[in-house]
């Protein structure tokens, strides 16, 4: 079994970190910096397109309306007004841009499962074993322990997960909240679980591996 300081975790920041996260995301997009794992031999999996999907269209949307409601309300709250829409649109920007620049990454050495601002967990290459497609609903959001389940942890924005990655040998995780625990299986959401199990099996990161 991997020793458990061959596992990378961030666990889910408090609300401080995670503005930081947030708003760092959204200057390192305008400057164009690399964003996490942009490396040559590094697969990107884009991650819960539901959540960036509801959350480009209430950012759009937002704008139009900041202009309409800015209308009705009174001029000595207006400044007040504008502030708080300007607020709200640089959240959602915001939001996006961290999701997109922190993606899922398969490389040769490390398998590295994110949510952008809700923690994240790196794994050693060698015991991520495969993944499969698995759609349910776990409770709670970021990186966090599966109800009844001791041996499975969920990395994922929203609570609806697609897909199953399968640890043989299992990992010893500390995610702060208690004791160290086997992992076996980590539920998460990808865009496309097809082109994760194909870079876990070497049509990406690290051709010539394809194990089963």
């Amino acid at each position: 079994m991997p020793h458990l300081s061959e596992v990378r975790v961030t666990p889910k920041p408090s609300l401080r970190g995670r503005a930081v996260v947030l708003a760092g995301s959204l200057a390192a997009w305008v400057l164009r910096r690399p964003g996490a794992g942009d490396t040559r031999d590094a697969v990107r999996i884009r991650y819960s397109p539901e959540v960036r999907q509801m959350v480009m269209i209430l950012t759009l949307t937002e704008i139009p309306l900041a202009f309409l409601v800015s209308e009705i309300v009174p001029p000595p709250a207006r400044p007040y007004h504008a502030a708080l829409e300007l607020l709200l649109i640089l959240l959602g920007f915001s939001v996006l841009a961290t999701m997109a620049r922190h993606p899922h990454t398969v490389s040769s050495s490390t398998v590295a499962l994110r949510t952008g601002f809700l923690g994240e967990i790196v794994l050693p290459r060698e015991s991520v074993r495969s993944a499969s497609r698995g759609m349910r609903t776990i409770e709670g959001r970021g990186l966090r322990r599966v109800p009844g389940e001791p041996s499975s942890l969920a990395c994922s924005v929203g609570m609806s997960v697609n897909a199953r990655v399968h640890l043989d040998p299992p990992v010893l995780v500390d995610l702060g909240d208690g004791e160290p625990v086997e992992v076996t299986t980590v539920h998460i959401s990808a865009d496309s679980p097809d082109e994760l199990s194909r870079a876990l099996h070497g049509g990406g990161a690290s051709e010539g591996r394809g194990r089963g």
